[in-house]
């Protein structure tokens, strides 16, 4: 995907932001605004093809995703998901920000307890809504059926280079994060 203009001028808002005093608060009002008109957005950014959507090696085809900036103390992601499959619960290790600007995306949550995790509410993120995740956060998401969802996802650290968890959605047992593990632990919707 080329990235449009709105998301370069994003992108540069938020590499600014993380040499500041308060980044989250200001990427979360940059956002808020960003969001302000989902349907706008959604039109100046290009939809994910067939041809970008891999499939998984368990079959899975999750949605697309572009990686717009990538340092040290910045991820930003633009995601794309598809409906028909229950994404596992997973950590990030690092503050997140999700705004949805097409479709909506089901949020579930959990929480640490003395013996793993246990569930603890969800939530759906519309179009125009944007959510902050605190460090320690514990999510999945999915698209609802016959609804496929787009987001930008802000991380202020490296996501791809973090140690985190994945959860096995049946046991909920803890495991590092891998790419193959995080699709053994899909489900069909």
């Amino acid at each position: 995907m080329e990235t449009p203009a709105v998301l370069t001028a994003f992108v540069d808002t938020c590499r600014q932001a993380v040499q500041g005093d308060d980044a989250r608060a200001t990427i979360h009002a940059a956002m808020t605004e960003l969001f302000a008109d989902p349907a706008s957005l959604a039109a100046g950014v290009p939809a994910f093809t067939a041809d970008d959507i891999a499939t998984s090696p368990r079959g899975f085809r999750l949605g697309g995703e572009t990686l717009l900036h990538q340092a040290a103390d910045l991820s930003v992601m633009v995601l794309g998901t598809l409906p028909g499959v229950i994404q596992p619960p997973h950590d990030h290790e690092m503050v997140a920000m999700i705004g949805v600007f097409e479709g909506c995306e089901e949020q579930r949550f959990w929480a640490r307890t003395d013996d793993g995790i246990e569930p603890v509410a969800g939530r759906l993120l519309e179009a125009g809504e944007v959510m902050v995740l605190g460090e320690r956060a514990i999510h999945a998401i999915s698209a609802p059926e016959h609804q496929d969802a787009r987001a930008i996802h802000v991380y202020l650290g490296n996501i791809s280079d973090v140690d985190r968890s994945v959860f096995d959605p049946e046991t909920l047992e803890e495991h590092p994060f891998e790419s193959d593990r995080y699709d053994a632990f899909c489900r069909p919707a």
